[in-house]
């Protein structure tokens, strides 16, 4: 906190050229008090938001939150238990999106740990970068395709240009996530990973997605990739759907076969397929 990040030119104020927009949301870690005690110290720099009731759980879209009061020309954010670690990681990032204005979107690698294991290991991004034979010496594009097939992202290293946002975009969503957002961003412009490693992302029992169950899974996820593609009829999006489908299709084959024979005969309804049909049911007579 004590050194400006170096985007900031020399001899101007920190609080000029960024804002730090925190959304407490009612955290019962201890997180409160560290936010009050630098808000207190840069009151030009950090402008908290405190919460009384954890918003999250009750499904509202606590995104918003921050970024109905950015003021900036780009927003870049890190959810609490992740952290970024390239002191230039920004510089980077804006640079590269102040020349290139048809861009919407820039990410960059990070490194995974998993609290669980204790291993930590450098994201797949950077293997798929070494793949690509179209690849700048910095980086590369990526479509939404790309970003589909898994290939890239993770939120913490996102940074998007605010004038290709649309506030509208989670009204049409009851389940409205990072991926959606990440979605529409590169429908809006163009989308650019950067090659190098600007974070930790960390994964732990605790967590949104880390400490999910399969069956916790199949619970949260088949509502939202459901209502993803009958909301936008993209057929990367009915895929992922199926995917899903097919996943839970193997969870549910033993604990809950009523279950998993509708997920059969919606993905035979979706492919139009007969062999997808025939594929679950042996998982759901346990022969594989």
């Amino acid at each position: 906190m004590q050194q400006a990040p170096s985007c900031v030119p020399q001899g101007a104020k920190m609080s000029d050229w960024c804002e730090i927009l925190i959304h407490d949301d009612c955290s019962t870690d201890g997180t409160t008090e560290i936010v009050k005690e630098y808000a207190a110290k840069y009151p030009d720099l950090i402008f908290p938001l405190y919460e009384e009731e954890n918003q999250y759980s009750k499904g509202v879209k606590v995104d918003f939150f921050n970024y109905n009061r950015a003021k900036g020309t780009y927003i870049a954010y890190c959810e609490g238990d992740d952290y970024w670690i390239n002191p230039n990681k920004l510089q980077k990032q804006v640079d590269f999106m102040d020349a290139h204005p048809d861009y919407s979107i820039c990410m960059h690698g990070c490194s995974v740990y998993d609290s669980r294991s204790k291993k930590k290991y450098v994201s797949h991004d950077f293997s798929r970068y070494a793949q690509t034979s179209n690849k700048r010496e910095g980086g590369l594009d990526f479509t939404v395709k790309d970003y589909f097939d898994g290939y890239f992202g993770q939120p913490l290293t996102m940074l998007f240009r605010l004038s290709m946002f649309n506030f509208d975009w989670h009204n049409q969503y009851k389940y409205y996530r990072d991926t959606h957002e990440i979605y529409h961003l590169l429908k809006a412009g163009k989308g650019y990973w950067m090659n190098f490693d600007g974070g930790i992302y960390n994964i732990h029992s605790g967590g949104v997605s880390g400490g999910l169950t399969k069956l916790r899974f199949c619970e949260v996820s088949l509502p939202i990739d459901r209502e993803f593609y009958y909301k936008t009829h993209d057929l990367l999006a009915k895929k992922q759907y199926i995917d899903t489908l097919e996943e839970c299709v193997q969870v549910y084959a033993h604990v809950r076969p009523v279950l998993a024979f509708r997920y059969a005969f919606r993905i035979l309804f979706l492919t139009g397929h007969p062999r997808s049909i025939i594929r679950n049911l042996k998982f759901i007579f346990g022969k594989k």
